[in-house]
């Protein structure tokens, strides 16, 4: 190489930009939602607030901050949709101890896990948990890890009282927990309350 090639090589190289070093990112994005634990967070639905909470979280004292409580797990020995008065002498199976000394309302809406709703779901809804948020009642609905049954609970909720909302479990994954709403079944029962088909991307990425 003559000394005219060496000279414009030279000049190449000192005008090439510095290579960058490739990044990797080094964790997952961070949600927008809520993160556990989840011991009574408030979720808008429509122009009410309902706390919502998981029993693996869940203490006594946070039961005590709600009117009413809507166990959506446990209480096998209740029966679905009647409201009782309970102490902590008749605990009910499945869920978080109620605080000695009080009286508790409890309104049973269990669901099964991952599973879908009884016939009465929307009437459950309607005429007995709407009035009571529309009441002034503060609502405390819970399942086990407040995703699947929570999630289901809340997203039935604003399908009926935001009917502008296309996708009430985008919406409660914003608003509650990312995974919200676990199975397809449990899509059925909310997006039938909107009278519309449940979409794709559900059926493709839910447990069947």
């Amino acid at each position: 190489m003559n000394d005219r090639t060496k000279r414009k090589a030279k000049r190449r190289s000192a005008q090439a930009p510095p290579s960058k070093p490739i990044l990797k990112p080094t964790s997952k994005p961070a949600s927008r939602a809520p993160q556990p634990p989840y011991r009574g967070n408030p979720v808008r639905v429509g122009p009410y607030t309902v706390l919502a909470g998981g029993t693996r979280y869940l203490e006594s004292a946070d039961l005590d901050k709600a009117d009413v409580l809507v166990p959506l797990t446990g209480c096998k020995e209740l029966n679905f949709g009647e409201l009782y008065l309970l102490t902590a002498e008749e605990q009910p199976s499945g869920i978080t101890s109620l605080s000695p000394g009080k009286t508790h309302k409890v309104l049973v809406g269990k669901l099964p896990d991952f599973g879908g709703v009884p016939d009465n779901w929307e009437a459950f809804l309607r005429d007995l948990v709407i009035p009571l948020l529309a009441s002034g009642a503060t609502l405390l609905g819970f399942c086990f890890a407040s995703q699947g049954r929570t999630g289901t609970f809340l997203a039935s909720l604003i399908a009926i009282l935001e009917p502008e909302v296309d996708d009430p479990i985008a919406a409660v994954r914003e608003r509650h927990c990312e995974h919200a709403v676990e199975s397809v079944a449990q899509a059925e029962a909310i997006f039938a309350i909107k009278g519309t088909p449940v979409p794709d991307f559900y059926r493709q990425t839910l447990r069947s």
